[in-house]
């Protein structure tokens, strides 16, 4: 089965030239949702129905490379280059290697001068393939493409969930509904604070999804509802009695790393009625991201406590908290404590933040 069982499984046709010939018309990023450096948008037709959602990120060649899922859950993969003269109408057999994984036998077809589509196959192999690789590679007549998969694991997550969502809101006489088509809903808590990265479900499914890439299976996540940690989005337990917890924030390209980190340990100095520690510990970009991490300790106190805190800042201008947490009556060894983001530093999960 598929990673989203609401795609439907088997191969795919290829896209109608009517359904697809509108993208490339929209392909440039849009605001309607964001993920890292993936941009995505609903779109609809002439009569407010919704059709599809529609995820781009445009690179240093020039060239957008964008995911589709229209409403019936078929896939596929765009490519647009203004520079292109290419022959409408036209195909050719192509293949796509992601790493070293096998090559995936797909069709090129120009349905613009300027763009071709690449249907998808709807398989636990390409799916994860196209989520968790880290370069793609498209194997073509006249020459080979390649483009670094940043970010696309948490990007097709948040695509699907917008169709499903659309869909949903379809039924319920949302958007796509006819007249309603224009009604606005009440901005969320997320709406509301324009640093606040994550809302709903999302901070869950990309706190599951980095655990899944870190290679840890030994967690239970939280009930949102009974989260005791309210300055976090997210928050799960380790097998040995470890606390994790994850929160997200957006808009901070002005927000310097070192100060963010002295401000958290002022901020827990504070609440601290008892001995007080902390420092700073190594860290070192993890290709484009900027990485800090520090430790704060309140012992001697009536709750006495212990976290690790790893902040990342992405290129996109997110900042990424992530907090190991161990509490006294828990013998977890000091070690096992300070090296609790070692699997989140891999150089693959960095790059899905």
């Amino acid at each position: 089965m598929a990673r989203y069982p609401q795609i439907r499984p088997g191969h795919l046709a290829l896209f109608a030239l009517v359904f697809l010939a509108p993208l490339l018309a929209t392909l440039s990023p849009a605001s309607a949702f964001q993920s890292g450096n993936w941009y995505g948008n609903a779109n609809y037709e002439d009569d407010g129905s919704f059709r599809d959602c529609t995820m781009t990120a445009t690179y240093q060649s020039g060239i957008t490379l964008g995911f589709i899922i229209s409403r019936d859950y078929d896939w596929g993969m765009v490519l647009v280059n203004d520079g292109w003269n290419l022959k409408v109408g036209s195909a050719q057999d192509i293949s796509l290697e992601i790493d070293d994984r096998p090559k995936i036998s797909a069709i090129a077809k120009v349905i613009d001068s300027k763009g071709i589509v690449i249907p998808l196959e709807n398989s636990d192999e390409v799916l994860d393939a196209m989520r968790h690789g880290h370069l793609l590679t498209v194997h073509t007549g006249s020459g080979d493409l390649e483009f670094e998969l940043h970010g696309s694991s948490t990007a097709i997550q948040a695509l699907a969930t917008c169709v499903k969502q659309q869909l949903a809101m379809e039924k319920n006489g949302g958007p796509g509904g006819g007249a309603f088509a224009d009604l606005q809903a009440e901005p969320d808590e997320a709406e509301a604070d324009d640093t606040k990265l994550f809302h709903g479900s999302e901070a869950i499914v990309f706190a599951s999804n980095l655990l899944a890439d870190a290679g840890i299976t030994d967690y239970t996540m939280l009930d949102p509802d009974k989260n005791p940690l309210s300055g976090f989005d997210v928050v799960w337990t380790y097998s040995n009695g470890l606390i994790g917890a994850l929160t997200g924030y957006k808009n901070m390209q002005d927000v310097d790393l070192d100060e963010a980190a002295d401000i958290m340990i002022s901020d827990d100095a504070k609440s601290c009625t008892g001995n007080f520690s902390s420092g700073k510990k190594m860290a070192g970009p993890v290709g484009s991201v900027n990485i800090r991490r520090l430790y704060t300790a309140c012992r001697g106190d009536a709750d006495p406590i212990e976290i690790h805190y790893t902040l990342f800042k992405t290129p996109a201008g997110h900042i990424i908290q992530i907090a190991h947490i161990r509490l006294d009556d828990k013998q977890v060894p000091p070690d096992e404590l300070a090296n609790a983001d070692d699997a989140f530093l891999a150089p693959p999960v960095v790059g899905d933040m």
